[in-house]
């Protein structure tokens, strides 16, 4: 490991173990009466995550407004214009052109027109939160997808529903930054996370495309305070294998004791293991259970109140020794403190593609986008990068500069807070330190 690295580790670990370098995740903001009309913003459906587009980014009279996952391209920027008591949505790109309605009538198509022609009039019914009913003059129609299901593609409409179909966020194009507190909750926190974390060559698996470089240990070692691990069943035995397994992959068990006696030895750590999992309640129980000291360390958001009270503070779990979260993509499994993620967390699609360009950045799951809210609870936002296959290459032209621009352009905004966790592979990679430039860099705002 180059010299430049291990400083750029070295800073990381006392930006995010000390008390005054961590981040936090945006609370829900209040809504105001009157919208914001200074930048540019986007307008995203509440139920499903999607925003208002125009189709193909061609400005001209009459193109379609549809729903589409957020990509940062200037289709899917707008800005208020007050118009006497009203506004008039325009488009970034050519503010010679508003969002308009097709007529005012029920299931009426929402179009691109000409600013100076009629039907770009809208009022703004404030919801809290930054949450919009979007209206026509009269007031009984309201701009609208066609139903909850995310599809891309899909034309907006005007329509007297007001349900939560008729319920858009305005999110500033830009992130808010607001001052880190001395004492940070866990979702004010940003980590870095190891993609398949078993599938590394110095535990075997050369040849077999890996995902890292460096055992768990070193992992943890280096700073890495997120895993993300799949779980099989093989021979009688949960295995962390990738794909299929030959044989010769280490136990879960084994993975799991590697990281209690990191949290053991290091009692400021606090690590968060996500299970790609392909095991049976019992088989994943068992696999658990044979780890001395694991159940001492699990921190069990569902007995502490976190729905309620929200997520505790760092220093909190680290007085309680409650150091430990392990999320499951499958329910069942929270009596033995493995929690399903699809209640915890919001997680991006987790494909760049084969050659690294798809940068949009919206849901894995349909019934969770990205922007979720619930009352008093902000679910941990993870955000996943990288491509189909693993190469050191391709990890050295992802995880630098397009990391950074697309934390901060598009799945920043498309969450509306910054990622609590940051999925990569070879996250060594590039030379020099970028990976954790952008954590560190992360823990100074939430």
């Amino acid at each position: 490991m180059g010299g430049r690295m291990r400083r750029a580790l070295a800073g990381l670990l006392v930006g995010v173990l000390g008390a005054a370098g961590l981040i936090a995740v945006s609370g829900v903001a209040s809504a105001s009466d009157t919208p914001h009309t200074v930048g540019p913003l986007t307008m995203q459906s509440v139920p499903n995550g999607r925003v208002a587009d125009v189709d193909g980014g061609e400005m001209r009279d009459g193109r379609k407004i549809q729903e589409w996952t957020y990509n940062g391209s200037g289709a899917q920027r707008w800005r208020l214009r007050p118009a006497g008591t009203r506004y008039q949505i325009e488009a970034v790109t050519d503010p010679a052109f508003c969002l308009g309605r097709e007529r005012d009538g029920e299931l009426a198509r929402v179009l691109l027109r000409r600013c100076g022609d009629g039907m770009t009039s809208w009022d703004f019914q404030a919801l809290g939160g930054e949450r919009y009913r979007i209206t026509n003059p009269a007031g009984d129609l309201h701009l609208h997808v066609w139903n909850e299901v995310p599809t891309n593609g899909r034309e907006l409409v005007v329509s007297a529903n007001d349900g939560a179909g008729a319920q858009w966020y305005l999110t500033d194009v830009a992130v808010p930054r607001r001052p880190m507190p001395a004492d940070p909750r866990l979702d004010q926190l940003s980590f870095l996370v190891a993609h398949n974390a078993m599938a590394n060559s110095d535990e075997g698996f050369w040849g077999r495309f890996p995902n890292q470089s460096y055992r768990l240990r070193d992992q943890l070692s280096h700073g890495i305070r997120g895993l993300q691990l799949d779980a099989h069943v093989y021979r009688g035995e949960v295995r962390m294998c990738h794909g299929g397994c030959w044989g010769n992959e280490r136990t879960l068990s084994d993975g799991l004791r590697d990281v209690v006696g990191y949290l053991n030895g290091n009692r400021d750590a606090v690590v968060t293991i996500f299970l790609e999992d392909y095991t049976s309640v019992d088989e994943l129980r068992v696999a658990v259970e044979r780890v001395p000291g694991l159940p001492a360390l699990l921190f069990y958001p569902d007995r502490s109140g976190v729905r309620n009270h929200g997520w505790p503070r760092l220093s909190e779990l680290v007085s309680s020794d409650r150091r430990l979260l392990i999320f499951s993509q499958r329910p069942g499994r929270e009596g033995f403190g493995v929690m399903y993620d699809r209640d915890w967390t919001a997680e991006n699609y987790w494909s760049l593609g084969s050659g690294g360009g798809a940068l949009d950045c919206y849901s894995r799951w349909d019934e969770v986008p990205l922007p979720k809210e619930e009352p008093g609870f902000r679910r941990l936002h993870v955000m996943n990068h990288y491509r189909d296959i693993p190469t050191e290459w391709a990890a050295s032209a992802d995880n630098g500069a397009k990391l950074r621009d697309r934390v901060r352009d598009i799945c920043g905004p498309s969450a509306r807070r910054k990622p609590n966790y940051v999925a990569v592979d070879f996250y060594q990679k590039p030379e020099g330190g970028a990976t954790w430039e952008l954590i560190r860099e992360l823990n100074t705002y939430w």
